[in-house]
């Protein structure tokens, strides 16, 4: 498992869904079906995240809070999921998908998630322990 992964999943995932994510995530027989879920995901922690209106700019926002060039791509688009891209082209790689993908631009700190064509955008961030 890379460790934006798990460091985005124990940052921002509720505690009751975390250990699940993470087993599926690491394992290659789960991991397809779990990266599903992130199309219509409800396991945040509500405490980390806020909901943005479709016409954020969402590149300006992460950068914002500090996000830096590069980020990491956790998606149900196999071609997106596992990539390190810069972050204005994972946001534009991920709208144009359209399915779920979470982008880890600060491990444990900064995220943002996009839901199935867009209909949820969420910052999840918090603040460095």
């Amino acid at each position: 498992m890379h460790p934006h992964e798990e460091a985005t999943i124990r940052a921002f995932f509720s505690p009751l869904r975390r250990l699940r994510w993470l087993e599926s995530l690491s394992s290659p027989k789960r991991r397809d079906k779990i990266l599903e879920k992130l199309n219509h995901c409800q396991d945040f922690d509500d405490r980390f995240r806020t909901l943005l209106s479709s016409k954020s700019d969402v590149v300006s926002l992460l950068k914002s809070h500090g996000s830096p060039k590069s980020c990491y791509v956790i998606s149900s688009v196999l071609a997106l999921d596992g990539c390190e891209l810069e972050l204005s082209e994972a946001i534009s790689q991920t709208e144009l998908a359209g399915w779920g993908t979470i982008i880890s631009c600060i491990p444990g700190q900064l995220a943002y998630y996009y839901d199935e064509c867009g209909k949820r955008r969420i910052l999840l961030a918090r603040e460095p322990a």
